[in-house]
């Protein structure tokens, strides 16, 4: 297990001083690493199109995982456009209201001979699953019950003014079997979550 985390801690060092310039004859007189462990980092790295910031925030079995599923391939200036254009992107897609028909068309505005969107879907669905590695995790039913609210608004009309408000939406899901229960909520206050996580307890 220390070689691993060794190994990851070599794969950072190069990636780094990479993205800072530095030739693969410097990494690997300065990291004591053959060439050819130089390069083959570096490969992957390239193919992957990720940032080193993107790298650095994985965590060792993460980072393991990624650098071990992906090969050193020939890939098309075209296909590598799309990639280093991806990081950018994932950030986009956190952002309320933003889709994945959204970043297509802001992709193809700057490469009009890019891929169509159905295209670019099917290599962002592969990239993604590739450097998004999941942890399984395994569940007791009845043993957790995870809460939270939707990051949209919604809006509710009162039938005796007509006046327009604003509710939360209050979303709850068992680890175990996924069954879910959701409600407006007046607010994210305290007592406003204090009740929903009940009525979502009744409900189940």
């Amino acid at each position: 297990m220390a070689s691993k985390i060794t190994d990851m801690s070599e794969i950072r060092k190069v990636i780094k001083l990479y993205c800072d310039g530095k030739s693969k004859l410097f990494i690997s007189s300065y990291l004591s690493l053959s060439r050819n462990k130089v390069k083959k980092y570096i490969s992957l790295f390239e193919v992957l199109g990720l940032s080193f910031e993107l790298i650095d925030e994985k965590t060792d079995p993460e980072l393991e995982l990624l650098f071990s599923q992906t090969n050193v391939e020939s890939i098309s200036s075209k296909l590598q456009t799309l990639h280093n254009f991806f990081p950018k992107m994932e950030r986009e897609l956190k952002k309320v209201g933003i889709t994945i028909q959204h970043t297509w068309e802001q992709y193809i505005d700057i490469n009009p001979d890019g891929y169509r969107s159905s295209q670019f879907a099917h290599h962002y669905k592969a990239w993604s699953k590739r450097v998004n590695t999941v942890m399984h995790m395994n569940h007791k039913a009845g043993d957790k019950m995870y809460v939270d609210y939707a990051g949209k608004t919604l809006s509710i009309i009162d039938n005796d003014t007509g006046e327009i408000k604003k509710v939360q939406f209050f979303m709850t899901i068992l680890g175990a079997s996924q069954y879910m229960y959701a409600e407006a909520s007046m607010s994210q206050q305290k007592e406003d979550f204090v009740t929903s996580v009940e009525n979502a307890m009744r409900f189940f």
